[in-house]
């Protein structure tokens, strides 16, 4: 279990102490493995919103599951040995790949594994719905465990992504984070990459192809 609060908008009563002045804060809780986050809203001033963080980051303390790096390492993992990765490259090589070009952590060909910003949780998650789809057509429970882990666990740091991906303030969500989570309910069934890598491979053409369509109609719009 796993708790952490994101601040939303002011000028709102403490539910704690009554000062006024107070923020919304929402607590997502991760259940477990497969289960909906489920998410609770409070009301509470600066000071409590710390202390409440404080209490929170010390019951947290002895969570099981991942943490957040070994989340993104385990899912990176995944992506290299499957042929996910260069299926990416190859899009971005096209000029049609999902990540903003103003990411800081993006290079020519995709993520560079030498920068000094890192990846966050939202983006090391997101798998488009061409390669998500071709994914599913080689392997139905992986598929269902990416779509799990995208819509689930990727949504938590979407701020963090939104930060590095230098979004501008005006259109950012409003929602800010406290703390990250101490711990992330560990994916299963992600440890047959290499299996999976010849006939997702030969998939590439049709995604490839695919993501050309979907970039010239979002053009048109």
């Amino acid at each position: 279990m796993d708790n952490f609060l994101i601040q939303i908008e002011p000028r709102l009563d403490c539910e704690n102490c009554g000062v006024a002045g107070a923020h919304r804060y929402q607590t997502f809780t991760f259940q477990g493995h497969g289960e909906p986050i489920i998410e609770e809203e409070s009301i509470l001033c600066v000071r409590c919103a710390r202390a409440e963080r404080k209490l929170r980051g010390q019951s947290d303390a002895g969570s099981e599951g991942l943490t957040r790096q070994q989340l993104i390492a385990h899912l990176d993992v995944f992506f290299e040995t499957s042929g996910v990765f260069e299926i990416c490259r190859r899009c971005h090589q096209q000029g049609t790949g999902c990540c903003p070009p103003s990411c800081r952590v993006m290079g020519r060909t995709g993520c560079d594994p030498n920068n000094r910003y890192g990846k966050t949780v939202f983006c090391t998650a997101f798998i488009c719905g061409a390669l998500l789809n071709a994914i599913t057509e080689c392997d139905p429970e992986v598929g269902r465990e990416l779509k799990w882990i995208k819509r689930e666990l990727g949504p938590v740091e979407f701020h963090l992504f939104e930060m590095i991906t230098r979004a501008p303030y005006e259109v950012r969500d409003p929602v800010r984070p406290l703390g990250l989570p101490q711990s992330y309910p560990a994916p299963k069934g992600l440890d047959c990459g290499s299996s999976l890598r010849q006939p997702l491979l030969a998939l590439t053409d049709e995604i490839l192809e695919i993501r050309r369509k979907w970039s010239a109609f979002e053009k048109m719009e």
